[in-house]
């Protein structure tokens, strides 16, 4: 094991109670679509479930059969829609209907329940916010759902025309269905008050450590940390280049710790030459490029300050001391892409919710 993401679950759990007590009447669930964001479905579902979430929203019918088994009689959501009927009724799932053509593939188990997705801004998946809502005559229609563009940005204007559109739609379709249930908000629009909420909220990110807002301090507290391990020690004199393309050369004798992880793990190669990782606490650069499965860090200033540096010690990419969000920032990314690109080799390690 040279590289491996380590789950904090009280901070998970933390987080989650950072959306309960944002929380205006309604309930909040989670979005655990993507194997939990990386950071493993079956860990973070469970921890979620014991401290009350009851309603799991994935992107696939095959993510919701796998979490089915870890998560009991919870209610499981699938945003592809009907793409999977024979699936969803094998782990007894909730279709996010977003055309009339997915409605038609349900028809014959119009019993059972749905939720319908109106598109109210996105542009994206979704009816029509002006759909004939008579056309769900005789479906089960348990919740109605819309998605805001710009939540990470509450002063933007679309967000409050969204709303606005939506509010028609539910006065609408609640004169079929008195009791339908909505969901708007996602990790920041949940956040952001009343109005933003709906009756289920579907925050993401936001429980997974990452800042859900452009331009505020993080609400959250940060769950993940990425390490990899320091392989070898190289001492190299000035004008030595380093790593595939030569693209940098050392202007000062260097002491350089070759990292075991690199872009196959996770690890962006956009960190080339600017990126910043923690050794011990003690930040320090990426030196040359990133490559598949090793990254090269300068700890030369590291051992001037006294900090000992071996094989075997553990390089953090991000998790305490760089954030996630200041590594996606440095990578030219978000935080959302930066944990999903942890691949499947690097070790899930947990720490338990206490």
């Amino acid at each position: 094991m040279s590289a491996r993401l380590e789950v904090d679950l009280a901070a998970l759990k933390a987080n989650y109670q950072t959306y309960q007590n944002a929380s205006r009447g309604g309930e909040v669930g989670a979005v655990v679509k993507a194997d939990a964001y990386g950071l493993g479905a079956e860990a973070v579902a469970t921890t979620l479930q014991a401290a009350g979430c009851c309603h799991f929203f994935v992107a696939t019918a095959a993510e919701g059969v796998a979490l089915r088994k870890h998560v009991g009689a919870a209610a499981i959501y699938v945003f592809e829609g009907t793409q999977s009927v024979a699936e969803l009724l094998s782990g007894g799932l909730i279709p996010v209907i977003n055309h009339e053509s997915q409605l038609a593939n349900w028809q014959p188990q119009r019993d059972l329940p749905c939720a319908i997705h109106v598109d109210t801004g996105m542009s994206r998946l979704g009816f029509a916010s002006d759909f004939r809502t008579q056309d769900l005559a005789n479906f089960n229609v348990a919740v109605l759902m819309t998605h805001l563009a710009c939540a990470d940005t509450p002063e933007h204007p679309l967000n409050t025309t969204q709303i606005e559109r939506f509010d028609i739609v539910v006065k609408k379709l609640r004169q079929q269905f008195p009791a339908v249930l909505t969901s708007i908000g996602s990790s920041a629009g949940y956040l952001s008050g009343a109005a933003w909420q709906g009756d289920i909220g579907r925050p993401g990110i936001g429980l997974y450590g990452g800042n859900p807002f452009v331009d505020r301090p993080s609400p959250v507290a940060p769950v993940a940390r990425f390490e990899g391990e320091v392989l070898q020690l190289r001492h190299l004199p000035v004008g030595c280049s380093v790593g595939y393309g030569a693209s940098m050369v050392t202007e000062r004798p260097t002491v350089m710790a070759v990292v075991g992880f690199g872009y196959a793990d996770g690890v962006p190669r956009s960190l080339s030459n600017c990126g910043v990782m923690s050794v011990h606490g003690h930040r320090c650069p990426v030196i040359g490029r990133v490559s598949m499965d090793l990254t090269n860090v300068d700890v030369t200033d590291c051992l001037a300050a006294g900090v000992d540096v071996q094989p075997g010690d553990w390089v953090e990419c991000f998790g305490a001391c760089v954030s996630l969000d200041e590594a996606a920032g440095l990578a030219g990314t978000i935080s959302y892409e930066i944990l999903n690109r942890i691949s499947a080799r690097v070790t899930r390690e947990y720490l338990a919710a206490g």
